[in-house]
């Protein structure tokens, strides 16, 4: 049986990443369950702006953090009234390639499962391969990963991917 009670989900601030935390809410489990809401601030999207003369790279990654801790606080503060006070809900921000990081905090906290959002009704080579961090989260993992497919009826489409050692703290001692 699958321990759900700490989840792990990714979120880039696409349009199907409320239904993926909605989820995430009704899936926790257990005595104590956690929710862990993980935003990775993309270097490459920083050193891009600042090879384009739009801002100086720690300047850019200074506004995206700022934006990111916004953002994190209204869904952490909705979440929580969502669970009713039956789960703890923690935010973490962090720079990184994306997956990498996912599959590290993934570890580091020792998760039940990672979860993920997959857009229903793409066609083709989509359906196979649904997004380029989602596929390396699941091929990568040594978490179970669920992956929750989104009806984009609902959400309207978002470009590019939908989402996503020794001494191991618990997860349930994660700042946020």
């Amino acid at each position: 049986m699958l321990d759900f009670d700490s989840l792990l989900v990714p979120i880039d601030f696409s349009p199907i990443c409320d239904e993926i935390m909605d989820q995430a809410i009704r899936l926790a489990s257990g005595e104590e369950p956690l929710v862990i809401l993980l935003h990775v601030l993309d270097e490459s999207l920083a050193e891009f702006a600042a090879s384009h003369a739009l801002g100086e790279r720690e300047q850019v990654l200074q506004t995206m953090k700022q934006q990111a801790e916004a953002a994190m606080a209204q869904h952490k503060q909705r979440l929580a009234a969502l669970g009713q006070g039956r789960v703890d809900v923690q935010t973490i921000i962090t720079e990184g390639i994306p997956f990498l990081e996912i599959l590290r905090k993934s570890e580091e906290f020792q998760v039940g499962a990672i979860l993920l959002g997959k857009q229903s009704g793409r066609g083709g080579i989509e359906r196979l391969l649904f997004g380029s961090t989602a596929e390396r989260i699941i091929r990568g993992s040594r978490r179970p990963v669920l992956v929750l497919p989104v009806d984009t009826q609902q959400s309207s489409p978002e470009p590019g991917d939908t989402t996503l050692g020794e001494d191991v703290p618990r997860a349930h001692d994660v700042g946020g």
